[in-house]
């Protein structure tokens, strides 16, 4: 909240002033004193004095007695002020003041502003605590302030906390806007078992207005000191960063690294070339060290790839180089992914007929490379003629697809040239009915029912490789696709009509989508001979999928998929999920199920015990495994102007079944309108809860 409001004196234009005063005397011409319940109000300005004395010929104001001066930005009391305004210049005796947006506050022994630009504060007292509370306050013996800058720069600076001094620097320039500047950032601290004591602290090193750079040296004290150095770059054309980390790890007895450059060039308005190219010590190195590379916490294989894409109205075209480095050295060559070395893609839209019949394509050429594999070539051509037909209450849409592809083989072992022609026919339609419901005809429902014909017939592939195809996963909008495979490697053959049917309530009022329920199943006229594993599915039915979302209102939401596999009669995936968030409150309810693979519950809140004190806790369990996947349990503490938050948590690691877990504790402590040092915690938390919020 703003430490005060400022009401300027309506009807001034911002060249008049305006004095009040009980009394006036002139002892000349351009000498005027005021005395007596003095405003003097500018447009952006009021000062309120006890007796205020005006120079008309030099433009200074001299005011005492319980002066009052107001802006927009601050407010200040003194006994004695003097402002000239011709050279842009101002003093204040022993004054307190008031921030309004930072909410702080404090004294001097005086302010002078110097000019412009320039402001300067003698034995300073400053703090963002309520009037009668100084939990903590930052005191120097000067502070100048050069807004031009956009600097501060303190002497003799000394931080307090609850009246104990705890930071001293003799000399430190710090930011006073969004402009850059090099300095120490603060710091993070925490504690894990893998990890011992940890102690990080960034240096921002603002190079050029182009570019800069962050080192950060992380001590761990079970590992050592690592080095971080985070370096951006920006141009007109082009951005990039480049990160490095390097340890010479105590635990791991070996060197550690992580190197990566990502940048972007835009060559014109359609053109546009970027790059990523990474890699990594070691298939441990992000579950060491998750703060490095968060957005890589939860990969197998790091990617690296270049790639020259162009957008146009009809023709997209990409051309890329794509590799990876498989974390885990013991995978399987078979179970690494392919290299791309080269891809060129085009795809095209054609518009035939008033947006109802439309001929997309799309085109693809790709040499694949992996070690102790099959390298080949693969060419995929894949046409379509679609038209759009229907109304409100119904759609039909047919559509003929023509899928061509060839493929040149190295070291196959057997003949190293195939090719398939397979055409598809696929023929979408439903039906859309709608009624009031409620008493107050308060909702709007539908009925969906929706019937996909598919036939594509049979292509013996047995001997295709398989470069970039797996099985689609089992969800109710995949029942309502052309093939059951991604990728290219493999089309499936289908004789087969999909039959889904869905229901919808929204509200009348404001259109909100309360409840979305759909259940679906696929009967097959034959059987699917094309596999990647060589068996052959005679299944005359699909497992029924039922899906189900509910929304009732902005706060809660509901959520469930069950399958039912239709051989045994039992349920085998079962995932359920609640979702509740309001005012400040958080809960979470989720179990997931799939038939000997996983079996986890979980139970996540956010709970403000009162104005002050907020707990977070997460129980996340694999009951397959009887093991923690991720606890967590902390508390957050807010007064007026700082806070704390402790957060501990043990995660277990799914690579080995959660037969290991690591336990970890993160400290935070927030100093309003100054810092915050400690580990991020908020970012952790978001992660982990859904619907988490920091208060502060």
């Amino acid at each position: 909240m703003p430490a005060f409001v400022y009401t300027p004196v309506e009807g001034l234009a911002s060249d008049e002033t305006l004095i009040e005063a009980q009394s006036i005397a002139s002892e000349s011409s351009e000498q005027i004193r005021f005395v007596g319940d003095v405003t003097v109000a500018r447009a952006d300005e009021t000062i309120r004095a006890d007796e205020l004395h005006l120079d008309k010929q030099t433009q200074q104001i001299r005011a005492r007695g319980d002066v009052l001066f107001e802006s927009p930005r601050y407010r200040l009391e003194s006994p004695s002020i003097m402002i000239d305004d011709e050279r842009e210049r101002a003093r204040f005796d022993t004054p307190e003041f008031e921030l309004r947006d930072r909410h702080g506050r404090g004294r001097a022994t005086r302010i002078e502003k110097l000019d412009a630009s320039r402001s300067r504060f003698e034995d300073l007292f400053y703090t963002a605590c309520d009037p009668g509370d100084r939990d903590w306050h930052l005191a120097a013996s000067e502070l100048e302030i050069d807004d031009a800058t956009g600097r501060g720069t303190a002497k003799h600076a000394r931080l307090y906390f609850q009246e104990i001094p705890f930071f001293y620097l003799p000399w430190f320039q710090f930011p006073i806007d969004d402009r850059r500047l090099t300095g120490v950032l603060t710091p993070r601290f925490g504690y894990a078992d893998s990890q011992g004591a940890q102690l990080a602290l960034p240096v921002y090193l603002n190079l050029a207005p182009n570019y800069d750079m962050t080192v950060t040296p992380d001590y761990y004290g079970k590992r050592g000191l690592q080095l971080n150095t985070e370096n951006r770059y920006l141009f007109a054309s082009s951005h990039g960063q480049v990160d490095l980390s390097y340890l010479d790890d105590d635990a791991y007895e070996d060197s550690r690294y992580f190197q990566e450059w990502r940048h972007l060039t835009r060559l014109d308005r359609r053109w546009q070339a970027d790059l990523t190219l990474a890699e990594v010590s070691d298939g441990e190195f992000f579950d060491d060290f998750d703060n490095v590379a968060p957005r890589y916490n939860s990969i197998s294989h790091l990617e690296r790839y270049a790639r020259l894409a162009r957008r146009g109205e009809t023709w997209n075209g990409e051309l890329l180089w794509q590799d990876y480095q498989t974390l885990d050295e013991a995978t399987a060559a078979i179970d690494r992914p392919y290299n791309r070395l080269p891809r060129l893609a085009l795809d095209g839209d054609f518009d035939l007929h008033d947006d109802r019949l439309v001929a997309p394509l799309r085109a693809e050429w790709v040499n694949f490379e992996r070690d102790d594999s099959v390298d080949g070539e693969r060419t995929h051509l894949v046409a379509k003629l679609r038209w759009a037909a229907g109304e409100s209450g119904y759609y039909v849409r047919p559509e003929l697809q023509l899928a061509m592809t060839d493929y040149r083989l190295e070291d196959s072992g057997g003949d190293d040239h195939f090719d398939r022609v397979v055409p598809t026919l696929a023929i979408d339609t439903g039906l859309r009915f709608e009624r009031l419901a409620g008493t107050d005809a308060q909702w709007l429902q539908t009925l969906e029912p929706r019937l996909y014909f598919l036939h594509t017939p049979f292509e013996d592939q047995a001997d295709f490789p398989d470069f970039d195809t797996s099985l689609l996963s089992a969800t109710y909008d995949n029942f309502f696709r052309n093939n059951r495979f991604s990728g290219s490697d493999r089309i499936g053959d289908a004789s087969q009509v999909s039959f889904g049917i869905a229901t919808r309530v929204f509200a009348a009022d404001s259109g909100d989508e309360l409840l979305h329920a759909r259940a679906g199943q696929i009967f097959y006229f034959k059987d699917r001979r094309v596999s990647l594993d060589g068996d052959r599915d005679d299944a005359s039915r699909s497992d029924l999928i039922a899906e189900l979302d509910v929304r009732p209102d902005q706060r809660l939401t509901l959520t469930t998929r069950l399958v039912r596999d239709e051989a045994t009669g039992d349920v085998d995936d079962r995932d359920f999920a609640i979702n509740y968030s309001a005012d400040g409150r958080v809960a979470n309810l989720g179990y997931y199920f799939t038939e000997d693979e996983l079996e986890q519950a979980l139970v996540s809140m956010v709970y403000p015990l009162n104005e002050r004190w907020t707990l977070v806790a997460k129980y996340h369990q694999s009951l397959l495994f009887d093991r923690p996947v991720d606890h967590l349990l902390g508390f957050a503490y807010e007064s007026c102007c700082w806070g704390i938050k402790i957060l501990a948590g043990q995660s277990g690691n799914e690579s080995d079944d959660f037969a290991e877990s690591d336990e970890r504790i993160y400290f935070e402590i927030t100093l309003k309108g100054l810092s915050a040092a400690g580990r991020d915690i908020d970012a952790r938390l978001a992660d982990a809860i859904p619907g988490y919020r920091p208060r502060f």
